[in-house]
């Protein structure tokens, strides 16, 4: 199947996702990214998560100008339905529009002449439209005036309407403004030298994530991680002098120590959970240079620290090796996060850079050191630690099976189960596939991957990963991830000029542009099963830089890309914001691979270096831009002023292409529900078994809520619900279903 046929068939299918539908009032459209319903009446509409306590919305009450509004009619002359677009044809002067897409809720008006007795432009002033909020939901105009930020009873920041944009039938762009009155929010657009009709159109979207001490040049986004509704996000140049959890953050006496920032997710709305800074918190550690969360468990990296402490819970406050690195766990026990374990190299030394990458899983967490010395300079090392109870220990060193100085083994890493993947991406050799000749030493910084597994207490090499068009300076293993029997490597300066799956890789048209490979495993034997290409290959985009797997879902970065579109799906021909960046979604079916979507920032610019991070967990891809500039702070703030330059920021997408979507499952999943009666009444409790280790579970529940659970070291995730009926209570994840009764 060509690029251009599954991109006609993935559009198809998600305008059928997120299409508008009668109901007994109107008319409602499902936005599984978003998720939310919205449900269109004779006036307006009202959206609601798919879980939590509140609903937004607006409807049409006034349009005209400052010296001379009138009210609408109490109905619309007609309302007209195509596909996923509902048209509120008011008058012939106005049009009131909605779109429902993978971005969010698009709302706009068509005015297709000025007002009745308002053609003398100037005299009666801007042209204006009034809207009256729907739902409990407080607004909030931003400072630049072209978005509204609505926040619950709570102060969290639900929805974002942002993006006000007024074009005239020439294309030209038109002052325009937003001011909230008493229960309104009235549209102002200066239309003095316009010719119409006009467009205005601003977007509904949720999950713009800016630290909640933003200052210039903290990196916020450096790197992020997700399971399950919590994401995790490293700001490595932050400078607070706190320690532990929810520090003091206005502390700025310790230049680039680092900072790390946990955010969670409760019926649709992301909040900020807790700030973490290391239990020895100084200057140049650079804590947040890599993070890894699986559960309500965290690893941080922080490759700057520079105690020559050994192993686990040692001396941290003896400086005597510089840049030797550290890393710390953190736990999540109801709401409250607390520093767990200090961990060290056994045999730590300067500049070894021991947190330079950290992947977690369960009850094992991987730390990478790629500048460690054993078998040669900077040959690089990693460390594999496991948790009894809440004590950690080293359980076993891990090198490379031909190890060389400067190969820089451990540079990046990942972790499933009992399943270690670590990258060397100055590796030389010029093998291709699996389990080539190492020691052939042709193609100098080629890169390589390792696969390790465990069996009991013991790691051992499973398989030696090459790309399949092993070249000098390509760089395989700058990023690498696992989920389950699937492993994905990123070529980061492969230079193919190919788009898309398994095209032309001996075409060195395009330099740098990068690429990723997935490799899948079936019994003990490796195999590549693709070859990734951007759908807009080219030169210097750096596709690869970063990688993410969760199940049949990879997420590849391309850091250095240049367009300027915004969203998702956007114009990827335009290549006039350069090193902004973008992420790719593949997914996987009957062992095909195609891509999903193209994901660029809500609010592109030139140099941010959009997806230099990214994560999946489900449905849900975080992605981090460490160089954006804007001053907002918290969630969906505003991301038009650009005043804090490398601040950084992190997006937050959703797919829904299933609402409630496991990380992976392996097929040897059991699923068992019982209930009880209990202080809430009658209470569910779904056991999965056999599942695997660190894999984050989506459950969905009998009242369609979704709830998720990490299974832990035995392969068992657990979660409970109170049911608002009786009866017969069904519960479904990884195609299983079970039921028990209420009564």
């Amino acid at each position: 199947m060509s690029t251009s046929d599954w991109l006609g068939i993935r559009a198809a299918y998600e305008a059928n996702r997120h299409a508008v539908v009668p109901n007994e009032d109107g008319f409602q459209a499902r936005n599984p990214g978003q998720r939310w319903m919205t449900r269109f009446d004779s006036r307006g509409f009202v959206a609601t998560p798919d879980s939590g306590c509140w609903s937004w919305g607006l409807e049409l009450i006034g349009f005209g100008r400052s010296s001379e509004q009138r009210a609408v009619a109490d109905v619309p002359e007609c309302i007209e339905v195509s596909g996923q677009r509902v048209e509120y044809h008011w008058d012939e002067a106005l049009t009131e529009w909605y779109i429902n897409d993978q971005r969010g809720l698009e709302h706009g008006y068509t005015v297709n002449r000025p007002p009745d007795g308002s053609e003398a432009r100037s005299a009666g002033g801007p042209l204006q439209i009034m809207v009256r909020v729907r739902g409990g939901l407080c607004p909030r105009v931003t400072a630049d005036g072209r978005g509204v930020t609505f926040f619950n009873d709570g102060g969290a920041a639900v929805v974002n309407y942002a993006g006000l944009t007024v074009l005239d039938a020439d294309g030209h762009s038109l002052p325009a403004h937003l001011e909230s009155v008493a229960n309104a929010l009235c549209f102002i657009i200066d239309d003095a030298a316009a010719r119409y009709p006009l467009t205005i159109d601003p977007i509904a979207q949720q999950a713009y994530l800016k630290a909640s001490n933003t200052e210039t040049t903290d990196e916020f986004g450096f790197s992020v991680a997700v399971s399950g509704d919590t994401a995790v996000v490293g700001a490595i140049r932050e400078d607070s002098g706190a320690t532990g959890v929810n520090g003091n953050q206005n502390d700025e006496s310790e230049d680039d120590s680092g900072a790390v920032y946990i955010f969670v997710r409760s019926g649709g709305t992301w909040s900020q959970q807790a700030y973490l800074k290391a239990s020895n918190t100084e200057e140049l550690d650079v804590f947040g240079w890599s993070v890894a969360i699986s559960g309500d468990t965290v690893v941080v990296g922080a490759r700057g620290e520079d105690s020559n402490a050994t192993g686990v819970n040692g001396d941290q406050s003896n400086n005597g090796a510089n840049d030797s690195g550290a890393a710390y766990v953190f736990v999540r026990d109801g709401d409250l996060w607390s520093q767990q374990a200090y961990l060290k190299a056994s045999n730590t030394h300067f500049s070894d850079r021991f947190g330079h990458s950290v992947a977690v899983s369960g009850d094992t967490v991987l730390v990478g050191a790629y500048l460690e010395d054993e078998g040669g300079s900077q040959a690089g090392a990693a460390y594999v630690f496991v948790r009894s109870g809440d004590q950690w220990s080293q359980q076993a060193y891990l090198k490379a099976s031909d190890a060389f100085f400067a190969d820089q083994f451990g540079y990046s890493v990942g972790v499933s189960g009992d399943t270690a993947v670590v990258g060397a991406w100055f590796e030389d050799s010029s093998a291709t596939g699996v389990n080539g000749e190492q020691d052939d030493f042709n193609a100098q910084d080629s890169g390589a991957a390792y696969v390790f597994v465990r069996s009991g207490d013991l790691w051992n090499q499973q398989a030696y990963l090459k790309a399949s068009n092993t070249e000098f300076f390509d760089l395989f293993g700058a990023s690498v991830a696992v989920s389950g029997d699937t492993v994905i490597v990123g070529a980061r300066d492969e230079d193919s000029s190919a788009t898309g799956v398994n095209g032309d890789q001996n075409n060195n048209g395009a330099g740098d542009s990068g690429a990723a490979y997935v490799f899948v495993r079936n019994g003990g034997v490796w195999s590549q099963q693709a070859y990734l290409k951007a759908s807009n290959t080219g030169i210097n985009d750096g596709f690869g830089v970063s990688t993410a797997a969760s199940g049949d879902r990879v997420v590849v970065g391309a850091s250095r890309e240049d367009s300027n579109a915004t969203g998702v799906d956007g114009n990827q021909a335009d290549n006039s914001a350069a090193d902004s960046g973008a992420s790719y979604v593949f997914t996987r079916s009957g062992g095909v691979w195609s891509q999903e979507a193209y994901v660029k920032a809500s609010n592109t610019g030139a140099g941010d270096q959009f997806a230099a991070s990214v994560a999946i967990s489900g449905d849900t891809v975080v992605v981090g831009a460490y160089q954006e500039d804007s001053s907002a702070t918290g969630v969906n703030g505003n991301q038009a002023d650009n005043t804090a330059n490398a601040s950084g920021a992190a997006y937050v997408f959703t797919d829904g292409g299933s609402d409630c979507a496991s990380d992976a499952c392996n097929g040897n999943e059991t699923l068992t529900v019982k209930s009880a009666t209990k202080g809430c009444g009658c209470r569910v409790k779904a056991i999965l078994k056999h599942g695997i280790v660190g894999s984050t579970y989506a459950f969905t529940m009998a009242d369609g809520t979704c709830l998720t659970d990490a299974a832990n070291n035995k392969g068992k995730a657990v979660v409970k619900q109170c049911p608002s009926s009786s009866g017969m209570v069904q519960v479904m994840t990884c195609g299983l279903t079970a039921n028990a009764s209420c009564p």
